[in-house]
């Protein structure tokens, strides 16, 4: 942005001497009043010119910048967008395996528990 402030500084300056420089050359010329007025009025028409003109080299550059702007953000939303998916991918990969290793061993748990039941109660009966 600095840059662009001081681009649009230079663009002030070189159009506010331009004028000033060319009312002081018109004014300390030796001329009748009417080709005074008239040096005058198309002093002023130039500058007009070239002010519009550097307005318009501007507002292309400022629309070719908007459009790259554009493209870029643009570009940055799909790979973010894409890169979320992966990772949400991922974490749902990550959670799917940590609930199957958790029902594995919770059923081998309820397995193991089974046969010691199972032993104790034939160790009981043999006692009685």
């Amino acid at each position: 942005m600095t840059t662009n402030n001081r681009n649009k500084d230079l663009l002030i300056g070189a159009v506010v001497g331009t004028v000033l420089g060319a009312v002081t050359a018109l004014l300390f010329a030796p001329k009748s009043g009417k080709e005074l007025r008239t040096d005058i009025a198309d002093g002023v028409q130039q500058v007009t010119t070239k002010t519009q003109q550097a307005a318009e080299s501007i507002a292309d550059k400022t629309k070719q910048l908007a459009g790259t702007l554009n493209e870029k953000t643009q570009l940055a939303a799909q790979t973010v967008s894409r890169h979320t998916s992966e990772w949400s991918e991922k974490a749902k990969e990550t959670a799917l395996s940590w609930k199957n290793k958790a029902s594995l061993t919770l059923t081998e748990g309820t397995s193991e528990g089974s046969t010691e039941n199972e032993l104790t109660t034939q160790d009981e009966s043999k006692v009685s």
